[in-house]
């Protein structure tokens, strides 16, 4: 109940008592807790009110959630005031329209919930973390940008006045020629000083900065220090990661302590168990109630006077902006009123505002924060402040939830900080698709742990066909089980007969076939989605209604594909030509519509038939110009074909219209985006309008609006191993096998240890060699050392086993001596000696003599 009501009610009842009314009337103006929860059996004969509305005067009911959900962690936001009913979401709603809930869940109201928070409705900025690098992609998921860890460094500016903004920085770095983005800035505000902190992907940054704001500099009439930090790379979103940048964070409120004294113990012990059952509340808030007891021995500091005999109800967790008059409104009813109340002095007297600024500093100190929520509204009943904050590093939010919680709070030091980090995971699916599978999330949520919330969205958009589902928790473990579980029901089944897939060729097209399914879509209540690629249609629903469905689609496929096949021609580029002017639709109107399908997509273009031989022979023989049909189809103006898709050449299936005005069935522009070439040139996705020559570069406006969360992170990963293959000079993977991480090359031989695999490579000659040259290398590598070694044997010459000079012994005694070292050798076992008698000796007791031997 909110205050609102709680004040109105009050003084409804305050009024009703003046007027020495009967004591049962005061329910008449009480709402019925039962009536607010659905459950209230009395019906109009109940004695507690029911007309919510008419106590506070106002439309909206304050006692409705705010939130709707199918249950406490499954969350869909209809923008309807009460939640779906989620018996009727897999059409087992025994009530019908009786149900308190809501079954007309696709019917969205003028009033549509508030929007997602900040987190959630945040505009993509096409960058990702691929592979170790953070990339960003422009218009075309063009790559423009690829940054490693070691290209990024930050500094900490410290000592500015208050309220400094990130712009007086941006500007001040500018006179230094130190150029950044406001972006690049975070500010903060800790004990007492004020900074910031600015990142850079320049690997000089901070060097630079430090060198140019020596200590003591002065700026704006403040002394301000730089020093160089630790920069994390960014983490860019990726829809298929597990992000963890997020903590919650949250801390008692203030509350106090409240003794109220009566004269009679039964009244006692009557307003204690009014405030238990939360019959009273203070400030619309539950407190706790003491058992009534003799104020003699649970007296407050300063007991009532001429009372010594009274009882004494002590109540705790009173909020701390309570006072008397509070307490005295809360208890309702004139004969209940205590004789006397003490208030306690609450547990600290920091406002909330200020202590959440005294948190922010905290939490601002381990790092930059992309955002930083204030405290949400809570239940009136929850006993802890709580908000929300978001690094801009994974390793941050980290960090703080490792430093920061259960410490003391600087404001309060008997009470601690919670700092708990938040794991999520996000997805845009169709709404047909989401429609057709809720009923499995919600029964698949039930072997979710406690802790994991399930939210769906409201669509957004300006054709509104995408829900963005999320995924949350505090357990890491947990969060990635149920996006594992989430994941595989969001991937269908995809259909097959006899273990063998179920597809046919004409699926390529709108045609016959493809109307047929989509018949077979409403009746048995279940969405099938085609994938032109794979070659393969998938299936979602209630696991009854997949299997009728694979069985229908088995028959239907039989019948299409008892005296059809599918056989494709080839275009050169004059029959291509000449398919595009009318040489297509005149084989489209001869064999049918639906029997055709023209791929202007793959290299080379192709006419596909599917059909009998027959149709085959017919299509090639008008192709070639053998066969004269009678009436030729001539190729309509471009204001003819404005509902034709791009690709297939049919009447768009949910058409999506680019910028540039070209049309294409949601599929086909799906299928042509993952399906784009990343071997011919700068990977670009283009549009296929105009016979494929309108080229125009799509925008990433299009490609985040009519792209799943799946297949734009298949294109931007299509895109970013095209730019790495075809820069070679620039980038490279990691050579082990299973790694996909990319190191940068350099010129001068520098060996890195992979950050993902730790394996270690030269970024000149990409071989793992350490010790050693990368010709060294190449050369053991090569067998080059191995066959120098023979070749040195074959010819006699050995190393100085001091300085390891070749030497040749061409004829003469067995004693040698380097020319390098001076060093006296016996060519027979190579030891060494100081001078030449020596050697003499030696080969005197071992070799028989210093006479020489032929090849020794």
């Amino acid at each position: 109940m909110s205050a609102k009501v709680n004040r109105s009610l009050s003084l409804a009842t305050d009024e009703h008592q003046q007027q020495h009314q009967s004591v049962g009337d005061w329910r008449a103006v009480t709402p019925c807790r039962f009536f607010l929860a659905g459950s209230c059996t009395k019906g109009t004969s109940c004695p507690f009110l029911h007309d919510i509305k008419s106590s506070n005067n106002s439309d909206t009911d304050p006692q409705e959630p705010k939130q709707t959900g199918i249950n406490s962690r499954f969350t869909v936001d209809s923008g309807d005031s009460k939640p779906i009913c989620k018996y009727y979401k897999i059409g087992v709603c025994k009530y019908g329209a009786k149900c308190i809930y809501v079954h007309d869940d696709g019917q969205l109201p003028q009033n549509a919930a508030a929007e997602p928070p900040v987190d959630e409705d945040k505009k993509d900025d096409f960058t990702r973390t691929i592979g170790g690098a953070f990339v960003q992609f422009d218009a075309g998921a063009r790559v423009s940008k690829i940054c490693l860890p070691g290209d990024f460094s930050a500094a900490r500016i410290s000592g500015l006045r208050q309220n400094t903004s990130k712009e007086s920085v941006r500007d001040m770095l500018a006179e230094k020629s130190l150029h950044v983005s406001v972006d690049d800035i975070c500010t903060f505000h800790m004990e007492g000083s004020y900074g910031a902190t600015v990142t850079s992907d320049d690997a000089s940054f901070s060097k630079r900065l430090c060198s140019l704001i020596q200590p003591g500099c002065t700026w704006g009439g403040s002394k301000i220090m730089v020093t160089p930090i630790a920069a994390p790379m960014p983490s860019g979103h990726n829809a298929r990661r597990v992000d963890c940048k997020k903590v919650h964070v949250s801390w008692h409120k203030a509350v106090k302590i409240v003794w109220l004294n009566f004269g009679n113990g039964d009244i006692a012990s009557r307003v204690s168990d009014m405030f238990s059952k939360g019959t009273y509340r203070v400030l619309d808030q539950r407190v706790t109630a003491a058992t009534a007891s003799r104020a003699e021995s649970v007296a407050p500091s300063r007991p009532a006077r001429g009372n010594h005999v009274a009882w004494t109800v002590v109540l705790t967790d009173v909020p701390a902006a309570a006072q008397e008059r509070d307490i005295l409104r809360a208890i309702t009813h004139e004969r209940n009123k205590p004789h006397h109340v003490e208030m306690g002095a609450p547990t600290y007297s920091t406002d909330e505002e200020e202590a959440w600024a005294i948190i922010r500093s905290l939490l601002t100190n381990i790092g930059p924060l992309e955002y930083c929520d204030p405290p949400l509204e809570t239940n009136a009943n929850s006993r802890r402040v709580k908000a929300t904050a978001r690094f801009l590093d994974e390793a941050d939010a980290r960090r703080a939830s490792m430093e920061l919680d259960k410490m003391e709070l600087p404001f309060h030091r008997k009470a601690r900080l919670t700092v708990q980090m938040v794991y999520s995971a996000k997805f845009k699916v169709a709404i047909n698709v989401f429609d057709a599978v809720q009923s499995r999330i919600v029964a698949q949520q039930t072997t979710w742990k406690d802790n994991i919330s399930f939210r769906a969205y409201k669509p957004t958009g300006p054709l509104q066909r995408f829900r963005v589902l999320k995924i949350e928790g505090e357990s890491a473990e947990n969060v990635v089980s149920a996006k594992a579980d989430l994941e595989s029901i969001l991937a269908g089944a995809v259909a097959t007969d006899n273990d063998a897939t179920l597809w046919h060729s004409s699926l390529k097209a709108n045609g016959k076939l493809f109307q047929a399914i989509k018949t077979l879509e409403k009746e048995l209540s279940v969405t099938i989605l085609r994938d032109k690629v794979k070659s393969e249609l998938r299936l979602f629903g209630a696991q009854r209604r997949c299997e009728d469905a694979q069985r229908r689609l088995a028959q239907l496929i039989r019948m299409e594909s008892g005296s059809n096949s599918s056989r494709a021609i080839e275009l050169e580029p004059q029959k291509f030509f000449w398919a595009c002017h009318g040489g297509f639709r005149t084989i489209a109107g001869q064999l049918g519509q639906e029997k055709v399908l023209f791929d202007i997509i793959s290299t080379p273009k192709k006419i596909i038939v599917s059909g009998s031989l027959e149709d085959y022979d017919l299509a090639v023989a008008i192709m070639e110009g053998r066969k004269q049909v009678s009436e030729r189809v001539e190729q309509p103006k471009a204001h003819d074909t404005a509902q034709e898709c791009s690709v297939c050449w049919t009447e768009a299936d949910a058409p999506v219209k680019m910028k540039c005005g070209h049309i294409y069935c949601l599929e086909c522009f799906e299928d042509s985006c993952t399906k784009a070439n990343t071997t011919a040139g700068e990977f670009m996705i283009l549009c296929h309008g105009n016979q494929g020559n309108c080229r125009s570069v799509m925008s990433v406006e299009d490609l985040q609006t009519y792209l799943s969360s799946a297949a734009l992170e298949t294109v931007l990963e299509l895109s970013f191993s095209s730019h790495v293959k075809r820069n070679p000079n620039t980038f490279r993977y990691c050579p082990s096998p299973d790694c996909d991480f990319v190191y940068r090359v350099s010129s001068a031989a520098r060996t890195q240890n992979c950050s993902n695999c730790l394996r270690p490579t030269c970024s000149a000659c990409h071989e793992p060699h350490i010790g050693m040259s990368c010709a060294e290398h190449q050369d053991l590598k090569s067998g080059g050392f191995a066959a120098f070694m023979k070749l040195k044997k074959k010819l006699g010459i050995k190393d100085c086993p001091k300085c390891a000079t070749p030497l040749e012994k061409v004829s003469g005694c067995n004693h040698m001596t380097c020319a390098a070292c001076k060093a006296h050798i016996c060519w027979v076992c190579l030891m060494t000696f100081a001078n030449g008698p020596a050697v003499y000796e030696h080969m005197g007791k071992l070799h028989g003599g210093h006479i020489d031997l032929p090849g020794g």
